[in-house]
């Protein structure tokens, strides 16, 4: 009897407890105090304790940025393969289905916490133009009735300062998927599932099976959804905030939207839904968590959770997406072009942990490979050259 995906996806679902508690490390005698700025990765301390706000390197440095440039040549293998066994075009090496770009505004409650005013959400800025790009997970387009995770990407225009990278100047990004924690404790694990995936759903969820702690929590989100307005987003991985905090942040459907329920035959439902959602306009409540302690909530290990009762959910502000029609070829079109990346963005969010060390050189490079990226400009249509909150 041939066992389906999704009953696969929900032993692993069993196996990873759905939401139970992450099995956390004995919490040593002492911790290493916090590092005080953001600074290049450093070895770890002898008993292997992570401390806050301290990036280490998964080897030498020499062999973690020989890693990443392996990494960064495989995902570009991966998006030729997909294009070339799925006769679609060469698309981003992850969430290549895109449902919707929506318009609108990362608002800022003018009461958030003092903690969280640095970078885009110091005052005295009280808004942002941004950009919204709901996808689905994979590197190819399969109907959204597949196992699969799902994303929100938020590009904030208009930001002055500085940049982590050269090729947008005034963008900050924010990338989010509906799990709270990614596929692996590091991109080492996190490749190695990108390339069971390609060899198909089973290969990939029989990933999550050998993986029972860094692989099967996230891959047991990946069953179907009813909706993208339904969902709450995670960054998976950490970030700074300012120069001694540590923190992962989260959007979530503002209170009081209602849950939708569309009918989900057709392969591109979640799209349908979304534009027609899209016409009402959405709200999602966009905020943090701060870092407690390096062993309840670990920068280098993403795959433990940074569980509420432990991180509290802190608001920051709100994502407005006003009523629009957001189904033009154009708008997808731009969409499609816009370049994601962790590391577009000022030294104030910078990314931390290994997993986010390589993506900075892993989602450039998928960017290259499939000819995409741009300077964006502002919600008007004119170059961003300056702020505009």
């Amino acid at each position: 009897m041939q066992t389906s995906p999704r009953t696969l996806a929900l032993a692993l679902c069993s196996l990873a407890a759905c939401g139970g508690p992450t099995p956390r490390p004995t919490p040593p005698e002492a911790v290493r105090a916090a590092a005080d700025l953001p600074a290049p990765p450093q070895p770890p301390p002898e008993d292997g304790v992570e401390s806050m706000n301290t990036e280490y390197f998964l080897g030498s440095a020499q062999a973690e940025a020989e890693m990443f440039k392996a990494f960064a040549q495989q995902i570009q293998a991966l998006q030729s393969r997909a294009s070339q066994e799925r006769a679609q075009p060469v698309s981003r090496g992850f969430h290549a289905k895109q449902h919707a770009c929506l318009a609108g505004t990362l608002e800022l409650d003018p009461r958030r916490d003092l903690r969280a005013r640095h970078g885009v959400f110091a005052m005295p800025h009280t808004a942002w133009p941004v950009w919204v790009r709901f996808s689905n997970g994979v590197g190819w387009s399969q109907a959204d009735g597949e196992l699969d995770a799902r994303g929100m990407a938020m590009k904030l225009i208009g930001v002055p300062g500085d940049k982590l990278m050269p090729d947008e100047k005034f963008t900050q990004d924010f990338l989010m998927t509906n799990s709270p924690t990614p596929i692996g404790k590091n991109a080492r694990e996190f490749m190695d599932f990108a390339h069971a995936n390609a060899d198909g759903v089973l290969a990939g969820v029989f990933f999550g099976l050998r993986h029972p702690r860094s692989g099967a929590p996230a891959l047991a989100r990946t069953l179907p959804i009813d909706s993208m307005v339904n969902e709450t987003y995670w960054s998976g991985g950490a970030y700074h905030l300012g120069a001694h905090q540590a923190v992962k942040f989260s959007a979530r459907p503002c209170p009081g939207v209602a849950p939708r329920e569309p009918d989900d035959d057709a392969d591109d439902f979640l799209r349908t839904d979304l534009l027609e959602a899209a016409r009402g306009g959405l709200c999602f409540t966009f905020g943090v968590q701060f870092q407690v302690d390096p062993v309840s909530t670990p920068i280098e290990n993403a795959a433990v959770e940074w569980r509420e009762e432990t991180a509290p959910f802190i608001p920051i502000g709100r994502v407005v997406l006003p009523p629009q029609e957001a189904g033009a070829p154009e708008r997808d079109a731009l969409c499609t072009r816009l370049s994601f990346n962790p590391w577009h963005g000022l030294p104030a969010h910078q990314p931390m942990g290994h997993i986010n060390r390589a993506r900075r050189f892993v989602y450039d490079a998928s960017r290259a490979h499939r000819g995409g990226g741009f300077e964006p400009r502002d919600l008007q249509g004119n170059p961003v050259e300056a702020a505009s909150p």
